[in-house]
């Protein structure tokens, strides 16, 4: 089992709070609820639209647990920024609260290839 050394990056997990614009829309800011640390593992995955392929990097992060850490919010590396989408959240020990596994989705690293 992976510790404290093998995660080596701070994430802040962030909850949206939504709020209503003067067009009455509503808008999402996020605010940082509590730090946790971890390590991502970067998946590549093709997926098929009308611009043709499109390579998104879903993501597995493995971090300590945080009974709060939920898929409502989101993941921000306090280092570089990257902003993780939380698709699902997993205690793979079975309920032994020590570590989470996160799957989620990368913001902001999107390529679209141009099919012939």
């Amino acid at each position: 089992m992976a510790g404290s050394g093998y995660w080596r990056n701070r994430y802040d997990f962030q909850l949206p709070a939504f709020t209503t614009d003067a067009a009455g829309q509503a808008v999402a800011t996020w605010s940082t609820s509590f730090s946790v640390a971890g390590t991502v593992t970067p998946n590549q995955r093709e997926v098929i639209d009308d611009l043709g392929v499109t390579i998104r990097t879903d993501v597995t992060i493995e971090s300590a647990y945080h009974s709060s850490l939920n898929a409502n919010g989101r993941l921000v590396d306090q280092a570089n920024g990257q902003t993780y989408n939380i698709t699902g959240v997993v205690d793979p020990d079975g309920g032994k609260c020590r570590r989470l596994r996160i799957n989620a989705t990368a913001m902001g690293i999107v390529a679209v290839i141009e099919t012939p």
